[in-house]
């Protein structure tokens, strides 16, 4: 017959093992979600730099460099449809006019992910901004930048002895 303290020794072994399930599956859904967090940030910023310059053609004559083939576009184009008869995007015509506009000035942090240096957990900032915020877990304002190869690492989660 088993004692009391030996089953509840075994309950609880059965929810740390549990618990350990439970926290390497959250692990591996944080390293993927990071993943996901550096590649949508990094497709932001290529949409902002694309912003910076906008590309019109204007009204007119266009004529296909594939086939030869003469266009008149009645409307202003930032991207010239394909030719009705090779699906060519390139023309001769009239020049485009591009517009650059002046970005803001930079924020003094890139959006990115950051490490406490505290307690090492790891922290996204979706947008660019001036002041860092404090650890999400510990709230020390030591965060530092972790470069994207060193975002592939694996995420370390805080325990409660730290």
């Amino acid at each position: 017959m088993m004692s009391s303290a030996q089953e509840r020794a075994k309950s609880l072994a059965r929810e740390m093992k549990q618990a350990i399930i439970e926290a390497k599956t959250a692990e591996a859904r944080a390293k993927r979600l990071g993943d996901e967090v550096m590649l949508a940030l990094a497709e932001a910023r290529k949409e902002v730099q694309a912003e910076i310059e906008i590309v019109e053609y204007p009204i007119g004559r266009y004529e296909c460099k594939g086939c030869g083939q003469s266009s008149i576009f009645s409307q202003t184009y930032r991207q010239l449809p394909p030719c009705d008869n090779c699906g060519s995007v390139e023309y001769v015509g009239a020049v485009p006019t591009i517009t650059k506009i002046t970005p803001p000035p930079p924020k003094r942090f890139s959006a990115g992910m950051f490490e406490c240096a505290a307690c090492r957990t790891r922290i996204v900032l979706a947008e660019d901004c001036d002041e860092l915020p404090p650890c999400d877990v510990c709230g020390a304002h030591k965060l530092k930048s972790v470069d994207a190869a060193a975002a592939q690492t694996r995420i370390r989660f805080p325990t409660t002895s730290e």
